[in-house]
């Protein structure tokens, strides 16, 4: 019988997260990040068994690395400085390597073994690679912390435990945040009381964790799963489908995020946003500002500015402007930064062609919009448009509400075959009709509709708020102790009664936990 429990299901918010806290309060404080790191090892076997082995062996890869970096600081003053530059890069480089190696062979060796026994027209017996949970995501901070030793932002931990502690943390490990050694490293060892305050403010946290991810996400998953099989060839299904797939993505992994944040904030630790109001973006890189922010920031940082400043895209940029003028070269460097940003995000998410494709999708979308920037403004001026104008911010929301539905239909179909073939019949096919027989025919009732609806819209007026600059959690703490109580027992209760539960629901699982 397995023993994994999610963050979402009671067996983590009613027992073990309480015991953790018990646990932790009782302990004295300089012995309290040991509390968590024996915790966070126990929640990461009873996901992964022996497999948390692959976390101890990355972690010790980077603190080795991270330690040969920190003594690299200074030049020395009898070695030359540029060979003294070159080697720490290649130890960088090296410890890198080494981390994405483990990631590679883990999760990426059947799906590319898979591509060349295509090529030569044999037939691939995958083989049999068990992937440790959360692994995307701890490499992703392994490299990070690497690199921000290597330029000085911060000092390389002295001891395995820091570093482990925050490889392995339990409220991150499975969905993110992606946090930053620098962010974290001193909440996580500082052995903080836990508060009324905190408490308080994690539980409301986690309650509103819960209600996005059970009472809108799960409602929409049995939904989904008969379109795709049942339905994909009609353009208003696969439409319905589209909208769905992205309010069950959002809805799923923002609650689940919310949750995290919540466990963190119980023992005072501060973790990362990884949500703001996305879809009031204006287009789609902001969407992506918006979503999945610690991602975003990490690919911007560790990977566009990079590669944008690196010698050979400045090689190619002065080609391009000695060759084919100013303006193309202004282009050719962020174009292929980008391009290699959104190769990484497509292929972090996972060894699909469908993800693969979803990275190439906003790849084209963001560099149109680069492309058209200054074309739409100068259009704008000339003819006394308000790009802030209603009739303006509409057109924006619905290019970019149509560009991210299409999107998360095909990250979320079977194969990429199956996505691009719904996306076709949405443009050739749509036909109201077909929706209005079948919408109750694919195992959703009505009040399976109208309570992720409900949810959706208490959702849309928190963020109409926290987007007009409302601090909707000091609000919320500045009420009546019968009106937080009131508002907090209205949405446990909902939750309880209304929460998609039972046999049907059973293999609903958080979707960016694979990744």
């Amino acid at each position: 019988m397995s023993l994994a429990f999610a963050y979402h299901e009671p067996y983590y918010w009613m027992v073990f997260l309480p015991i953790v806290v018990v646990l932790y309060q009782l302990t004295p404080k300089r012995y309290r990040w040991l509390i968590l790191l024996c915790s966070s090892y126990l929640f990461f076997f009873c996901w992964s068994r022996y497999l948390v082995l692959y976390n101890i062996i990355t972690t010790g890869i980077t603190f080795v690395f991270g330690r040969i970096l920190s003594n690299m600081v200074k030049v020395p003053k009898d070695v030359d400085k540029k060979a003294f530059i070159a080697k720490r890069k290649r130890i960088l480089f090296y410890g890198i390597m080494l981390n994405l190696l483990v990631l590679g062979v883990l999760k990426y060796t059947n799906f590319f073994t898979g591509i060349v026994y295509s090529l030569m027209r044999k037939e691939f017996t995958p083989f049999n690679i068990a992937v440790p949970i959360g692994i995307s995501y701890y490499t992703l901070q392994c490299i990070s912390y690497l690199c921000d030793v290597k330029n000085g932002k911060i000092q390389a931990a002295k001891h395995l435990h820091k570093l482990a502690l925050y490889t392995s943390f339990f409220p991150t490990i499975m969905e993110g945040p992606i946090t930053r050694y620098k962010d974290v490293s001193k909440d996580l060892y500082a052995g903080h009381d836990v508060t009324m305050n905190n408490l308080a403010w994690g539980f409301q946290r986690i309650v509103m964790g819960l209600f996005k991810k059970i009472l809108i996400a799960d409602h929409m998953a049995a939904g989904i799963k008969v379109i795709f099989e049942s339905y994909r060839f009609s353009g208003a299904m696969s439409f319905l489908c589209a909208v769905m797939c992205t309010m069950q993505l959002y809805m799923d992994f923002a609650g689940t995020i919310d949750i995290a944040i919540g466990s963190g904030k119980i023992f005072g630790i501060t973790i990362a946003e990884n949500f703001r109001q996305p879809f009031f973006a204006k287009n789609a890189s902001e969407f992506w500002r918006r979503w999945h922010i610690t991602l975003g920031s990490f690919l911007r940082d560790y990977v566009f500015y990079p590669v944008s400043l690196s010698k050979p895209v400045q090689k190619i940029t002065k080609w391009t402007k000695t060759h084919m003028g100013k303006t193309c070269a202004r282009y050719v460097g962020p174009m292929i930064a980008l391009f290699c940003v959104w190769m990484c995000n497509g292929l972090w998410h996972g060894p699909k062609w469908t993800y693969i494709f979803y990275g190439f999708y906003y790849f084209f979308f963001i560099f149109v919009e680069l492309l058209l920037e200054k074309p739409v403004k100068d259009f704008n001026e000339k003819h006394n448009l308000n790009e802030e104008g209603w009739g303006w911010r509409t057109f924006r929301f619905i290019k970019l509400f149509i560009i991210v539905v299409i999107g998360e239909m095909i990250f979320c179909a079977r194969s990429l075959k199956e996505g691009l073939y719904m996306t076709v019949s949405i443009l050739t096919r749509f036909d109201i009709s077909v929706l209005k027989q079948n919408i109750f025919e694919i195992g959703m009732r009505p009040h399976d509709y109208l309570i992720p609806l409900i949810g959706i819209l208490i959702i849309l007026v928190i963020d109409i708020f926290k987007e007009r600059g409302v601090n909707v959690q000091e609000k919320f703490n500045q009420m009546k102790t019968w009106q937080r109580w009131g508002i907090l027992y209205i949405l446990i209760f909902a939750i309880v009664l209304f929460g998609a539960y039972g046999p049907g629901y059973d293999a609903i699982a958080m979707l960016y936990a694979g990744f």
